[in-house]
Order: C-alpha cells, then sequence, then structure tokens
C-alpha cells in the first residue's frame, strides 16, 4: 500500500518537484485512478478541487472544489469530464470577492457542494464560509444557469435557530444566530427534495435540513423532525456523504480531529430524518483506522451501475494545503446489505462490472 508523507525539508521539497514534473508527463492522460498520486487536469496543472463533490449533468461531469492556489483569495474552482479520468479546468465559479460586501474581506470558503435544480433550471451552490477563529460559521448560497457559472451569491445564513442549551457566553453566538454551520454536503432525494446536513453545536451534532423548492434556504416553516432532525446528537461527526441505496439512507461521515485522519464511520437510516444507526468502520484492511489518512468528502453513485459508489476523500496537507491529494476508492454492497472499502493503488471502472 502506497503512504502519502509529508516533509518540510528544503531538500526533500526539492525532490517531491523533481517527481512532480515526471508525474506530469505520466498523468495527461489517464485512464486509470491511482489513490494519492499527483492529479493533473488536462492543461498539466494539479487538480484544485479540495472538499468538493460531483455532479452529472447532461453526460458530463462537474467537480467543484476549493482551490486553495497559495497566494489567492479562497475561490470555488469547476472542472469537467466525460470519463471521471480526465479533467478540464472551465475556470472559476465563484470567488471571495462575489460573497456580500459586508464579510468578503474577512471570509473564506470551504466545502463547496452543487446541486441542479430540475424546477427552476438552476445550479446551486453551498459552502461554508469562515472567518479566522471559526465562529462565523455560516452557510453562503449561490446560484447560476450554467453548471461551470459564474455563480451570483444569494444570501448567507444559519439554517436552523434551535433551542439548545448553548453555553453562555458563547464566541459561537448560537443563541442569537442559530446553530453553527460547518462541514456541509448536499443531497437530492428520487422526488427532487433537497437537503443540507452540516455540523453543527459546535461540531457535536449534524444538521438535516430540507431546502425550500429553489433550494436557496430552508423550508419554511421549520418543523422538528418533520422539515429537520439532529442526527448523530452528540458524537462529533463531521466530514458528511450522504448517499442512498434501495431506499436506505447511508452516511459516511469523520470524527473531530482536525486535520488529522481518524475512522470513518457509516451510519443507516430507514428515514432520512432519523433515526441514525451507527454500522462502524466501513473501511478494511491495513489503513483502515485511519481512513487511509483521509476524510470524507462525498460519495459519487457510478452511473448505470446500480448498488456501485465512488468513495471520494481528501488527505490533507496543513502544511501546504495545494497539495492535498484526492483519494478516491470504489465499493459495492453485497447481498446482505454491507460494504466494505478496501485500499487500491491503482483501479479502474471495470472494478464495477
Amino acid at each position: 500500500m502506497k503512504r502519502i508523507i509529508y516533509f518540510s525539508s528544503g531538500i526533500v521539497f526539492l525532490c517531491s518537484c523533481v517527481l512532480a514534473l515526471e508525474e506530469k508527463v505520466e498523468l495527461s492522460k489517464m485512464d486509470k485512478f491511482r489513490p494519492g498520486d499527483l492529479w493533473l487536469d488536462t492543461s498539466g496543472k494539479p487538480i484544485q478541487a479540495h472538499g468538493g463533490g460531483i455532479i452529472l449533468r447532461d453526460d458530463a461531469y462537474y467537480w467543484y472544489g476549493e482551490d486553495r492556489t497559495p497566494g489567492q483569495k479562497t475561490s470555488v474552482s469547476c472542472y469537467s469530464s466525460k470519463d471521471l479520468y480526465n479533467w478540464k479546468f472551465e475556470g472559476t465559479a465563484f470567488r471571495q470577492d462575489d460573497l456580500a460586501a459586508e464579510i468578503k474581506a474577512n471570509t473564506f470558503i470551504e466545502r463547496p457542494k452543487v446541486i441542479y435544480n430540475a424546477k427552476t433550471k438552476k445550479y446551486v451552490l453551498w459552502m461554508h464560509i469562515e472567518q479566522q477563529g471559526y465562529h462565523f460559521a455560516r452557510a453562503g448560497i449561490a446560484t447560476s444557469d450554467k453548471p461551470m457559472g459564474p455563480f451570483e451569491f444569494v444570501s448567507y445564513l444559519r439554517p436552523i435557530k434551535y433551542e439548545f442549551d448553548f453555553p453562555a457566553p458563547d464566541p459561537d453566538r448560537q443563541k442569537e444566530f442559530g446553530g453553527t454551520y460547518r462541514d456541509m454536503n448536499l443531497f437530492v432525494d428520487d422526488d427532487g427534495i433537497a437537503y443540507v446536513i452540516y455540523a453543527s453545536e459546535h461540531n457535536a451534532t449534524l444538521y438535516m435540513v430540507r431546502l425550500n423548492d429553489e433550494y436557496t434556504a430552508p423550508l419554511k416553516p421549520i418543523v422538528d423532525d418533520a422539515t429537520w432532525s439532529r442526527v448523530l446528537v452528540g458524537k462529533y461527526r463531521e466530514a458528511p456523504a450522504p448517499f442512498k441505496y434501495k431506499d436506505k439512507y447511508y452516511l459516511i461521515s469523520s470524527g473531530c480531529t482536525g486535520w488529522t485522519p481518524n475512522a470513518a464511520d457509516i451510519s443507516m437510516s430507514d428515514n432520512i430524518f432519523g433515526s441514525w444507526q451507527s454500522k462502524g468502520n466501513p473501511c478494511i484492511d491495513d489503513g483502515a483506522e485511519l481512513t487511509f489518512r483521509t476524510q470524507s468528502t462525498c460519495v459519487l453513485p457510478v452511473a448505470g451501475k446500480t448498488g456501485c459508489y465512488i468513495y471520494m476523500g481528501d488527505s490533507w496537507n496543513p502544511r501546504r494545503l495545494s497539495d492535498s491529494r484526492y483519494i478516491w476508492l470504489p465499493f459495492k454492497f453485497d447481498d446482505n446489505g454491507n460494504i466494505e472499502i478496501k485500499w487500491l493503488d491503482e483501479w479502474d471502472l471495470s472494478y464495477f462490472d
């Protein structure tokens, strides 16, 4: 199994640059996934789509994520692909400067996700927007007529104001503004109803919230256990990655250990609002206890392959976030409704045949 190790030594960094140049030649045209390797777009530049997600529209995939290029403000990048291996950079879909005037100077963007609204014909972007100290903790919402953007900012908010016993004084100001909004994801059900799920209550609990018909805000009136619910209460799970199989809902998540990897968990529910039951770590074999040094960001259903999915994770490099690597691994449901995620040095979509 490959191991991804980061060093601060200038000599090692120089060697890494030489290796990166060699990889650039190798990976200019891909026909396999090589988890942890440097992944280049079709122009030969490293893909910048961290903490992101993928949608499929009109036979093309669109990958959105954080652009962590050093020396520039945070932004949401967009890449397109026909085969999931080779990605074309479509441009910056949303910039920090596109945020509301009163917050854009001090606010950065994390974990952007996009879904398509078939009723409005709009692409809808949700993201965690934050400020130094991580007490701002809001959702940012934007929309576009095209998958690659540009996205136009709509609003920022904390979706749910819940009468929880928040501490006083609370630097997150949850009594005043609602539960914190941090690591997040979006999910569109088979009936077209969309949900946002995010870490709240200072990351102690996940919130599952139904969105309005436009996918731009919570559905109102807000009703406990009918339009929203608290999920995995007090379990301190983040980086939620929801998906569905045979009318059951699944959620892969990470523990709250900052940039340090930990064991993943998969939970299941018959109802999207719960109750959710943990089924333990879906990863197996060497490296499973640290989720192969990754943190979940998304689970991508494989088109045309029922019960087949791709686990998308980030192997974070906190000293150089732009060089955080992408770890994609395949998994399938067996006849008993169980899954296992194991490490593969390389693989391709024939895995699902």
